[in-house]
């Protein structure tokens, strides 16, 4: 079989067209001027319906056919895209039509792609109407070969041939064959500037994502070439310069020149500097309502310092977020430079023209599927019925965002018909599951093998309350716990909420000193907010424990009881305060959040003390998608009243996948000392080291850049990180040494699966000392089943 171009296909499709229209011009003696149709015949139809072909004509049987509606009959089912051939005849009263249908696309080939896949170009076709089973449209394939071309041209293939082809197949149908030849990518061989002065060639080429990469730098794309990198490089010029004081810069033309072979790029760019200038008065003219000391404050531009697009650009946007304060949310900034040639000064008058005061009418909440409404008006910040305002619209939606069951939120403006001081809000909000049961198996290095079961809702029955009933059981310890919420006590946001728990631990298969542990109690607590950065959570209750000692045990373990006892009722308390300006829940990009607490163990205790800590956390958005994180905390106890030192059960650990990664779960710290003993079981007067023992003060600290995990950026609640971890537990605060901090770096990947948190590190200890245990792969698994 031949084949046959789309050119070919397009001529034949004209030519057949124009001779129908001169047929029927020349058979106009044939037909009788005017009939009533009763019939009309389609012939040479295969795979089109001949109700198709009737519903799309002028004219229905019945009526009168004017010899004149021919050409309109004709025009129409050339409309269809459905043939490339129509005549029509008359035989008595009825109407004979006879078509060649359309060659259908039965197959696409694409040959020759690797930098856009077949996928997207399939897509591409299918959007222009090419698709297998649709009648083939030769000037949508025509339209494919330039569209791919630009594309192939923007990524810097200037090389690039795409040929399509066409091939018969049985049924009238063809293939369509894309045969693309990529070529290679240009290279930029070299950027020249040209006009500057200020600034050398090497200062302004850093700023330039376009260029010729360093000798070391193998895998760099600088030398990429490609029109939008280039176009953004350009703006980046103009703002370094006009963030400099020229106010007159420009490129003010760029030549891109490609050698023979298309595979090298010259790129040059012609500059026009000016002069620098200063910024001279600024003068704010003040609406009605507004003083001008207010709007003065949001200035960001000072006189005598050298004029910046951005802090004037930055300081418009402070003044329509003062205006929007009062409820001016379509305030207008303009601005009016006179410019002094002769002093290099530039005066600026700021006008504000505020508008109509907007309120809000209307408040909706879209999107929550599992959640009642109340739940997310309560954290609203704007009201309806109330003055429109930028500042609490967006808290609100931060206030929503850090919601534990929510993903993401929008909110947006809508004005209301007829009224143009009044608008409606849209709050949108994307769900995540927040309720699960689950019976389970995992395993984690510092636990081993672990069983569990539980009931956790952070959204109890769509009202925003928490409940969780869980059970587990690992080689390490035995839990249960009962715990509930209600982050809305009262209607001004105070929280209440208890808890019950058993806890059994054996600390020996834990890797630190050996005891068991057995414990069980309850408490009440309280969430009070002070602002709407900071709260105050206070807890009351008691709790029971008894410890259950072995020979391995160490001596300072021993000596605690014997002082002390091994049964202790408690009575306990805790005062946090917490400072929290995280802009979400789930993997923040700015914002803090610090807490203080203060736990003890009350006067009436049988031991009685107390513990400090502190946990702090900052937030930095790089990019839009990557984050710098510092991390840290210090942890300090002590013994009150007649308790001689901080029970062994209460000291703080160092080390593991939750403090220094690249080192053994609470490996870090002093270690404890042990009887040996004879073989009567006896102590034999002499002792050996033995496990960790912890301490009554830690620190630790963490920086972390955090970023997309690389070809996986759509995976949600997927998170890679770079890290330097640090710290270490002392015996006492006396007993710190900055010298026996420890050290490693690595990377991590954390998953907030729904059925709960996947965590992966790889850590390199950078100071580890002799009797350090490290552990560079770490993990913590659990599967539900």
């Amino acid at each position: 079989m031949k084949n046959q171009t789309y050119g070919s296909l397009l001529t034949r499709a004209t030519v057949r067209a124009s001779l129908g229209a001169c047929l029927i011009a020349l058979s106009q003696g044939v037909w009788a001027g005017n009939f009533i149709l009763k019939d009309v015949q389609v012939k040479g139809l295969e795979r089109v319906a001949a109700g198709t072909v009737l519903s799309s004509l002028p004219v229905r049987v019945g009526q009168n056919f004017d010899d004149r509606m021919a050409p309109e009959v004709i025009r129409s089912l050339y409309k269809t895209g459905l043939f490339d051939d129509v005549k029509i005849a008359r035989r008595g009263d009825a109407l004979i039509i006879n078509v060649h249908e359309r060659a259908a696309v039965g197959e696409i080939n694409i040959s020759g792609n690797k930098a856009i896949d077949s996928k997207a170009l399939i897509d591409a076709l299918k959007r222009v109407g090419v698709a297998k089973g649709r009648p083939l449209d030769p000037a949508a394939l025509r339209k494919i070969e330039q569209g791919l071309k630009q594309q192939y041209l923007a990524r810097g293939n200037y090389a690039a041939e795409v040929k399509t082809s066409l091939k018969k197949l049985s049924n009238n149908r063809v293939a369509v064959n894309l045969n693309i030849n990529e070529g290679k990518v240009a290279r930029i061989k070299r950027v020249q500037i040209n006009g500057n002065r200020a600034f050398s060639d090497a200062t302004l080429k850093k700023l330039l994502e376009s260029g010729v990469p360093g000798r070391l730098s193998f895998f760099s794309t600088r030398d990429k070439y490609s029109k939008q990198k280039l176009l953004g490089d350009i703006e980046k010029l103009t703002s370094f310069y006009r963030d400099r004081g020229y106010l007159n810069f420009e490129v003010a033309s760029t030549q891109v020149s490609l050698s023979k072979d298309k595979s090298e790029v010259y790129v040059n760019l012609n500059i026009h500097e000016g002069d620098q200038y200063r910024i001279g008065k600024i003068n704010v003219v003040a609406s009605p309502g507004v003083s001008e000391a207010q709007l003065r404050k949001q200035l960001k531009l000072k006189e005598g310092q050298l004029f910046s697009q951005s802090l004037l650009a930055e300081t418009r946007k402070n003044l329509k977020n003062a205006l929007s304060k009062n409820g001016y949310a379509f305030s207008r900034i303009g601005i009016i430079p006179r410019i002094d040639k002769v002093h290099k000064r530039v005066d600026l008058t700021f006008q504000t023209d505020q508008g109509q005061r907007t309120y809000v009418r209307r408040i909706n909440i879209r999107g929550n599927y599992r959640t009642k409404d109340e739940v997310f008006r309560r954290e609203l910040r704007q009201l309806e019925s109330a003055f429109y305002s930028k500042e609490k619209v967006d808290r609100s939606k931060i206030r929503i965002q850090r919601l534990p069951y929510v993903e993401s939120v929008t909110i947006t403006t809508s004005p209301v018909a007829g009224r143009s001081d009044q608008v409606d809000l849209d709050v949108t909000v994307k769900e995540r599951s927040a309720n699960q049961f689950n019976a389970g198996l995992g395993y984690s290095q510092s636990s081993g093998l672990l069983f569990n079961v539980g009931l956790k809702q952070d959204n109890f029955m769509g009202t925003g309350k928490s409940l969780s009933v869980a059970a587990s059981k690992s080689n390490v310890y035995k839990n249960f716990r009962l715990s509930y919420n209600n982050p809305y006590h009262t209607v001004d946001g105070v929280g209440r909420g208890f808890n019950v728990y058993y806890n059994k631990n054996d600390a020996g298969e834990d890797d630190v000193s050996d005891y068991i542990s057995d414990a069980y109690g309850a408490n009440l607590n309280y969430t009070i907010p002070l602002t709407e950065d900071n709260s105050l959570r206070f807890s009351v209750g008691g709790e029971h424990r008894e410890i259950t000692t072995s020979t391995r045990t160490p001596i300072f373990i021993n000596d605690f009881i014997a002082a002390n006892g091994d049964s202790y009722d408690n009575i306990l308390g805790t005062v946090s305060y917490i400072h929290d300006t995280r802009n979400r829940f789930l993997f923040p990009n700015e914002g803090q959040r610090h807490s203080i607490a203060l736990e003890a163990g009350l006067p009436g205790s049988d031991t009685e003390y107390y513990k400090l800590r502190y946990r702090g956390a900052t937030y930095f958005p790089v990019t839009e998608k990557i984050t710098f994180a510092v991390k840290g905390g210090l942890s300090y106890g002590d013994s009150m009243g007649d308790t001689t030192e901080l029970p062994f059960f209460e000291r703080f650990y160092s080390g593991g996948i939750r403090t220094v990664r690249g080192y053994e779960n609470n490996s870090l710290g002093p270690k404890a000392l042990i009887n040996n003993l004879d073989a009567n079981g006896n102590p034999d007067g002499t002792t050996r080291v033995g496990d960790p023992k912890g301490g009554a003060f830690a620190a630790n600290a963490t920086a972390e850049v955090s970023f997309p995990v690389p070809f996986a950026e759509d995976i949600k609640g997927l998170r890679m990180s770079a890290f330097v971890d640090g710290g270490n537990v002392f015996e006492k605060v006396d007993d710190f040494d900055a010298n026996e901090l420890r050290y490693s770096a690595g990377l991590g990947v954390t998953w907030m699966s729904p059925l709960g948190p996947f965590t992966i590190s790889y850590a390199k200890p950078l100071n580890d000392k002799d009797g350090d245990k490290v552990q560079e792969f770490q993990f913590s698994i659990g599967a539900s089943f």
